[in-house]
């Protein structure tokens, strides 16, 4: 067992895989910290798929659902254990439990399909949007919003993992999002190898990396990371692709409502560059005043 637990934040390969723990059981080795000082959703996210597809042979992820049962305290170990419920002529299904020390972390549904002769005609894009390199940076957005960015800048500019491209950026700098859809870009600076279902599980890690503007408070996003207190409660992720590149940008389409009680729900469609769908997600979160 590792004793330093610290993830450098460059090569996810090292935080998706897991270490066996016994017959259909894995254990974290590294962990990925957020802002609230718990293990990154991503993570528990991107793990929890990859230690389900250690048990299914010849059959690609199509379904991830997570219930996030309370935060993960990081530099402690996460043991996944995986049931099957499920082993058919088409679909398997696996149930994860996530469990560190007493406490149930996550609960979690994973579902693998076989591949089928003729996938049918992809959805795509509907719209054009800017191109990625078009777009700046984080850090080029921390230099020209100096003040105003700090929370932002501690939140995601910290991960040099990823390569994330706001396509309206002034939605998060400068006030308020006008809209309830916003897109980014989002990649690895850092190529991962082709293993297994190990591109899913990254798709699975990226897919909590931002949020949606339109559900901070009037002010914007710097008083939402100051005074607000964020929570990814269920996280739902369906694949429509056999062939998923995360080492290529991939643009995400987020549509996001206020609900009762501080309740958003977050809508996304996941684009490969020439605009073939080959995700979906949806996020249930919880968004409340720190003092609360």
């Amino acid at each position: 067992m590792k004793s330093d637990w610290r993830w450098d934040q460059r090569d996810l390969t090292e935080l998706l895989t897991l270490e066996s723990a016994g017959r259909q059981n894995w254990r974290s080795c590294v962990c990925d910290t957020n802002a609230n000082g718990r293990v990154y959703g991503g993570q528990l996210l991107g793990q929890t798929l990859w230690a389900a597809a250690q048990t299914v042979d010849g059959r690609s992820p199509s379904m991830l659902q997570i219930t996030f049962l309370q935060g993960a305290r990081p530099q402690e170990a996460i043991e996944y254990s995986v049931e099957p419920l499920q082993d058919g002529r088409r679909l398997s299904t696996r149930h994860v439990y996530g469990v560190q020390g007493t406490g149930l972390v996550l609960s979690a549904n994973a579902s693998f399909q076989v591949a089928q002769a003729d996938p049918g005609n992809p959805q795509r894009l509907q719209h054009p949007v800017p191109t990625p390199e078009s777009l700046p940076t984080l850090a080029e957005l921390a230099e020209r919003y100096p003040h105003d960015s700090e929370a932002v800048q501690l939140r995601f500019n910290a991960r040099p993992v990823l390569d994330i491209r706001p396509v309206h950026p002034e939605g998060y700098f400068e006030h308020a999002a006008e809209q309830r859809e916003i897109s980014y870009w989002v990649r690895l600076n850092q190529a991962l190898p082709s293993e297994g279902c190990l591109h899913h599980a990254a798709l699975a890690y990226l897919s909590d990396s931002w949020l949606n503007a339109s559900l901070a408070p009037r002010k914007g996003m710097l008083e939402l990371w100051q005074h607000y207190y964020v929570s990814n409660l269920n996280h739902t992720l369906w694949f429509h692709s056999l062939a998923i590149n995360v080492n290529e940008w991939l643009l995400f389409v987020n549509d996001a409502l206020h609900s009762l009680s501080g309740r958003g729900l977050a809508m996304t469609h996941i684009y490969q560059r020439d605009g073939r769908l080959v995700a979906s997600m949806a996020q249930d979160l919880l968004i409340s005043p720190r003092d609360a």
